[in-house]
């Protein structure tokens, strides 16, 4: 009798141990979940911060604003990367940071340029799934106050820094696909001398169309 009580409790023990361990499972990939998220909350919060300065910060301050958002938000060089394709391989050192940086400008300064008046639009999350590679989609609106949402779906990437946005779909427009048909376009024609001059002249516009 006393040998059945001994093996009850141990089996009792043994069930407690592994619901433990589930529940520690579960909590385990719940905070990875909620670090995509996070990453959008940040971006969002910042883009609407940076909405609410507006014409008083004027397009210095939201660049000042905006700027270190974007850069922990986005992953900008794997961005470009990916945009380049086959392209990437092809360019020496100097010209990969060439272009990197002025990718990063550009697409930091059209944030600035484009995110500059609110007008009580709300940002809010709707799912989150899982994607192959390990990567994520996370899907949120922009509720504007006439009521016709836009949708901004965002596919993110798990870096040694934490989950990054490497594109964003905009109602159903992949941003990455725009940037790799119109870059494509002027490599293939004029070569990586002319698209990251292209890349300088809009953000030169950029800041013209501000002074």
């Amino acid at each position: 009798m006393k040998l059945l009580n001994m093996i009850h409790k141990i089996f009792r023990l043994l069930v407690s141990i592994i619901l433990v361990m589930a529940a520690t499972g579960l909590q385990a990939e719940s905070p990875e979940n909620d670090d995509a998220e996070r990453v959008i909350t940040t971006l969002q919060d910042g883009l609407i911060q940076t909405m609410r300065q507006g014409q008083k910060a004027g397009y210095n301050g939201r660049l000042k604003l905006i700027a270190p958002v974007i850069q922990q938000t986005h992953d900008l060089a794997a961005i470009i990367r990916s945009v380049l394709g086959a392209h990437w391989a092809k360019l020496d050192a100097d010209q990969q940071q060439a272009i990197t940086q002025a990718f990063q400008a550009n697409s930091i300064a059209t944030y600035a340029d484009r995110f500059d008046q609110y007008d009580g639009e709300q940002f809010k999350v709707i799912e989150q799934i899982q994607l192959p590679r390990g990567r994520v989609l996370v899907r949120s609106q922009l509720v504007r106050v006439d009521g016709n949402p836009v949708n901004f779906d965002y596919v993110m990437n798990r870096t040694s820094e934490g989950w990054r946005i490497i594109n964003i779909v905009v109602d159903g427009v992949s941003d990455l696909a725009l940037k790799r048909a119109e870059y494509s376009a002027v490599l293939q024609k004029n070569g990586i001398a002319a698209l990251i001059d292209m890349l300088k002249q809009k953000t030169a516009r950029i800041e013209q169309g501000h002074q």
